[in-house]
């Protein structure tokens, strides 16, 4: 045990988010009663602390030039936030069991960074990135539990 007790954040595990369908209440299953979800890494593990280093050196780099008003302006509002949030979630996750709510079977789709990016920026599945991103941002998702609970 660390000299905090179970005051931190388990940074070295990952954590399942439990899919639940915009208006239901239940997590979505498949067939076999398995439950849907999206495992991540938490925002300050050690993928989540190399992703934020690399959008520091980027940002740095890019504030090297002297870039004129308008300049500066343009590149603001080409910010994407939604490439931003999909960028770190694909980034955070590690895994997925995903079922298609019709049939309640799973999709067949092999988790990978590049499938998680295409999900999460997938137009349609807003829905999903923006319980991704509020699952990920709240700490207590990946807070160590006491087994006395």
């Amino acid at each position: 045990m660390s000299k905090w007790g179970s005051l931190g954040v388990a940074t070295e595990a990952s954590s399942k988010m439990q899919i639940v369908l915009p208006g239901e209440i239940d997590p979505l299953v498949d067939k076999a009663n398995v439950e849907a979800f999206i495992a991540f890494m938490p925002w300050d593990s050690d993928v989540g602390r190399k992703f934020d280093q690399d959008l520091q050196r980027e940002a740095v780099r890019k504030g090297f030039r002297q870039k004129s008003r308008s300049e500066l302006r343009a590149e603001a509002e080409s910010v994407d936030a939604v490439r931003e949030q999909a960028d770190r979630l694909s980034a955070l996750a590690v895994g997925w069991h995903l079922v298609d709510p019709e049939t309640r079977q799973p999709i067949d789709v092999p988790f990978s960074k590049e499938n998680a990016h295409e999900l999460f920026m997938a137009p349609e599945m807003a829905w999903l990135r923006r319980q991704c991103w509020v699952f990920v941002a709240n700490e207590a998702n990946f807070m160590r539990r006491s087994s006395k609970a």
